[in-house]
């Protein structure tokens, strides 16, 4: 069975399993303790949060769908999608919240995969942070991190100077993609983060005027 991969805003409907996602990926990276994002005390309302903060922010979810009725997304920030290329897939949905091909979550229009998130960085006015960027672990090689990472600089350099993000060198595939996408590493972290569990921090430039 053929699956498409709709990036879109998360909804209430999908909190529960990006949480779900987030908190799997950083047990597997043995990154489940404070310091990290598996202790943010808002991960299970991510759709909330993002929605109610003060300066430009968002956050975005990689939605996986089967079947050819599901047509491309309008690539909109308005609630439409961005689709990746569909790939060929021999999974098939079941009428829970998992699949056959693993443990994944169902959200508002499928089964959430991946997610990223942009919020502006505190006591900056022209820096925004990247948060988040997750994918289901068997579902990486698709190229969903890097859409999902365009995604949010689109957004980034819409409102802001810079994008910042703190990660961690035990990420090493995480790493090579912010490599790739033209961030910088940094000596050491910005004033203000709250995540002390991260040992490597990076910077891009992003707006294009």
């Amino acid at each position: 069975m053929t699956a498409t991969y709709m990036i879109r805003p998360i909804t209430p409907a999908d909190d529960a399993a990006m949480a779900a996602l987030i908190r799997r990926s950083l047990e597997d990276a043995g990154l489940d303790r404070p310091g990290t994002a598996y202790c943010d005390p808002q991960l299970d309302r991510l759709a909330e949060y993002y929605a109610g903060l003060e300066r430009p922010g968002a956050y975005w979810v990689a939605v996986e769908r089967f079947g050819s009725r599901h047509g491309r997304g309008s690539g909109d920030d308005d609630g439409g999608g961005d689709d990746c290329d569909s790939v060929a897939d021999n999974c098939g949905v079941s009428g829970h919240d998992t699949n056959v091909c693993g443990t994944h979550d169902l959200g508002a229009d499928g089964v959430v995969v991946g997610g990223v998130g942009v919020a502006a960085w505190p006591g900056s006015e022209d820096t925004c942070e990247l948060q988040k960027l997750y994918v289901a672990a068997d579902r990486r090689g698709l190229g969903l991190g890097r859409r999902l990472l365009e995604r949010a600089l689109t957004f980034a350099g819409e409102h802001y100077r810079r994008c910042y993000l703190e990660t961690h060198s035990s990420l090493e595939a995480a790493c090579g993609l912010y490599r790739s996408a033209g961030f910088e590493f940094l000596d050491g972290p910005l004033p203000g983060g709250e995540h002390s569990a991260m040992d490597m921090w990076a910077v891009k430039e992003v707006c294009t005027e």
